[in-house]
């Protein structure tokens, strides 16, 4: 005769083992030599580290054949291994030698952290992007977009005849893979065609402007903050601000792209 387990013992299992699986599992730790491992797998065995430079093997975005020429990588911006959670790890890629206009490359990475019996893992990647010139990629930061939402800052520069400009777009990986939010204008000058100390004829065209990002974490949409971008600098020999609304909204942020432009904060002259 098969034993019956009582009503209120096979609830009280029941429930266990519900609770049990709806738990979480608390965030681990991604350490260095985790993050090293993963990047190693990436990087086909180069002498992947913190703290400095190792050789690639990568073809330059100018060469045409495609044939290998000097490059080196190094981590230009890491999250860090003291938070628990996914870690966020870039990777910048130069080159020698190269020209002007051939920018450096930059890799992104999220790197979940090990849960319960599962080992760190890479969640999200987005390789070769292009910033910067003369080989060289353009500065990596992190923003905040959100509680708990931080997302990877890349930033590239361009001059030509007199004018410079630069430029930020904001990658941020949700889930599995990184997307970009935004792309903005910081800064834009024409000090170098027009100065008007040197050539009273062109003080009205004369503009100097920064683009500043600002994150309003009183504003909070779907788990993002509303982001603004404050003007300040000259335009025209008179001083130039203004504060430019950024709203979130269906899945992204939604720039008013003609009052960029307007104000110098567009993507470029």
């Amino acid at each position: 005769m098969r034993k019956r387990f009582p009503m209120f013992a096979m609830c009280f299992l029941l429930t266990a083992t519900c609770a049990h699986a709806l738990t979480p599992l608390p965030p681990g730790q991604v350490t260095d030599e985790a993050a090293v491992d993963l990047l190693k797998t990436a990087y086909r065995d180069e002498a992947v580290g913190f703290g400095g430079e190792w050789s690639a093997r990568h073809p330059s975005p100018d060469e045409e054949n495609g044939a290998p020429v000097g490059a080196a990588r190094k981590v230009c911006a890491d999250s860090g291994r003291d938070g628990y959670g996914p870690r966020l790890i870039a990777v910048c890629t130069a080159f020698d030698d190269a020209g002007h206009v051939t920018p450096g490359l930059v890799d992104l990475w999220l790197l979940l952290d090990p849960r319960g019996e599962q080992p760190a893992r890479v969640g999200a990647s987005k390789r070769d992007i292009a910033t910067g010139s003369f080989g060289t990629p353009g500065e990596v930061t992190f923003f905040e977009i959100g509680p708990a939402r931080t997302a990877f800052a890349l930033d590239s520069g361009y001059a030509n005849m007199g004018w410079s400009s630069g430029t930020r777009t904001l990658y941020f990986a949700e889930s599995d893979r990184f997307d970009s939010l935004l792309t903005y204008g910081t800064q834009l000058d024409n000090g170098g065609v027009c100065d008007p100390a040197e050539d009273k004829a062109c003080a009205k065209d004369a503009i100097s402007v920064e683009c500043a990002l600002r994150a309003d974490t009183a504003q909070v949409e779907g788990g993002f903050y509303a982001l603004r971008i404050d003007v300040s600098g000259e335009r025209g020999g008179k001083p130039a601000t203004a504060r430019i609304p950024i709203p979130y909204a269906n899945g992204t942020y939604a720039p008013p792209q003609t009052r960029l432009a307007d104000e110098g904060c567009d993507q470029g002259f």
